[in-house]
């Protein structure tokens, strides 16, 4: 009797070790994500003490910036009325220092930086070398032919003899390095001297990215995320204001989103109606990214966005964009933030661009899969592990009368350089994500879905045993007693 009360014991403390078991595995199937999500909120926003602040600060991993050249080779061709025919030059590859300066931590969850940025010429990444000498379009002289098309003839005439004087023409021939950093301009420095022309003359320097070496590209003041992780690292105020003065709406002047190098977590979001908002000072504008697909970046599992067609439409086919001008699809005029230069802004070769731009130019071969800028994000944590940022700087050029060299030439958006921003983690970053954050996923849902199925066997192995000693209890006493009726039966005769 001692040894069946045990023996029950012991199957009824397994039963409900098993059903413990299995309710483990259900609630670390279900729940045990969320629960650590949960965890994991906590510890991203950003704090004086924060264990991220440091890689948020100094990013870990090595960023590129890429140049391509758009060298005219047919300019005679041009200046008569013919097509541009562009042929790019590059990549000319250099490597970013960025470090976040003046970093102070508002009391309305908030932080505010600046983050200058330095570069260092990659020659083994580049085509060639900085020195490279390339023929393009004179944007000086196109900036300031735009900026005195409506000004007096004296004006125009001024600018023509200083133009002849030192001999500068529509196209001309410059280095890499001067025409990405600057170069000072012989006309653009005589023309600032000159007190009826130099309001039309910013500075007497050019170049695509003057300035832009080891200089920052504004004051950002960002949410750390601690009120409402779901504003993680979105621009609060630029330069101090929340809304920009360029544009025709109050929408279309809206600072939205991250500076694209870090976004709220996705967990728990739709992500075919998801959109990453950034906001971009080279396109003086924000903008958004799409869901495209699952992907992984080192084995880690990430979700692929990208800037969708959308973005680029004319007004008409997206309302949205009747902020940003009159140009149709694929190129939007920034010169209202570029001091009235005659720049616009599309994507590389043109990507999305209406026909009539395309069919302009000779040399563009737009590709989505290598000329549209996506990023890879994290879901957990909202990190990019792998980004390619590109755009394309095109220069808006159109026949003038006052100007020879601009008497015959066809109206186009020339494109003068390209460029691609890219990342992407190294090894080291991600090993140190995955031990420190991501496996404990992998360890919840392998132990969780360990813990069910042993469960199970358990109660229902313990549920057979425990059938089969009853079994057992019930029929011993019946042989028993056939026994002893025999031998009852043989003690009589």
């Amino acid at each position: 009797m001692a040894s069946s009360r045990c023996i029950s014991c012991i199957a009824i403390c397994t039963l409900i070790v098993s059903f413990i078991l299995v309710v483990i595995g259900i609630i670390g199937i279900v729940l045990g994500p969320h629960i650590l999500q949960t965890q994991i909120n906590k510890q991203l926003p950003l704090s004086p003490d924060s264990d991220q602040l440091d890689s948020w600060s100094t990013p870990p991993v090595p960023i590129y910036l890429q140049f391509w050249l758009w060298e005219c080779v047919n300019v005679a061709e041009v200046l008569r009325g013919a097509k541009p025919f562009v042929v790019q030059r590059g990549p000319f590859t250099y490597l970013e220092h960025r470090t976040k300066t003046g970093v102070y931590f508002n009391e309305n969850s908030t932080v505010t930086y600046r983050q200058p940025i330095s570069y260092t010429f990659i020659s083994e990444k580049s085509v060639a070398n900085e020195s490279l000498r390339i023929t393009m379009v004179n944007t000086p002289i196109v900036t300031i032919v735009s900026l005195i098309r409506n000004e007096t003839k004296k004006i125009q005439a001024l600018f023509n003899v200083i133009k002849d004087l030192f001999n500068e023409t529509l196209f001309i021939e410059r280095t890499a390095g001067e025409w990405i950093w600057g170069y000072e301009d012989p006309l653009l420095k005589a023309a600032k001297s000159i007190p009826i022309i130099k309001d039309f003359v910013p500075d007497d320097h050019f170049g695509y990215f003057y300035g832009s070496n080891a200089t920052d590209d504004g004051l950002y003041t960002v949410f750390t995320g601690k009120n409402n992780i779901d504003v993680l690292n979105n621009i609060n105020k630029w330069n101090g204001v929340s809304s920009l003065p360029y544009w025709k709406t109050s929408w279309g002047n809206q600072i939205n989103g991250t500076d694209g190098s870090w976004f709220p977590p996705l967990i728990n979001k739709d992500l075919q109606s998801e959109r990453l908002y950034l906001y971009s000072t080279d396109v003086c504008r924000s903008l958004y990214a799409k869901f495209q697909h699952h992907s992984s970046v080192l084995d880690i599992p990430t979700e692929l966005f990208s800037i969708p067609a959308e973005v680029f439409l004319n007004s008409t086919l997206n309302p949205d964009n009747i902020a940003f001008g009159t140009t149709d699809s694929g190129v939007l005029d920034v010169s209202v933030c570029r001091q009235g230069a005659p720049i616009y802004i599309s994507l590389p070769h043109l990507l999305y661009a209406a026909d009539q731009y395309k069919n302009r130019l000779q040399g563009i071969a737009p590709d989505a899969s290598i000329h549209q800028t996506f990023f890879e994000v994290e879901p957990h944590t909202g990190l990019v592990l792998s980004a390619q940022k590109r755009l394309q700087i095109n220069v808006f050029l159109q026949p003038e009368q006052f100007v020879d060299d601009f008497k015959n030439i066809s109206e186009v958006v020339l494109p003068v350089v390209w460029i691609n921003e890219s990342t992407i983690i190294d090894q080291k970053s991600a090993d140190d994500l995955n031990n420190q954050v991501l496996r404990y996923f992998t360890i919840v849902r392998s132990v969780s879905i360990v813990f069910i199925p042993v469960g199970i066997v358990l109660f229902i192995g313990t549920i057979v045993f425990f059938k089969k000693r009853r079994t057992t209890d019930e029929t011993t006493p019946l042989l028993y007693a056939g026994s002893n009726n025999t031998i009852a039966s043989d003690h009589d005769n």
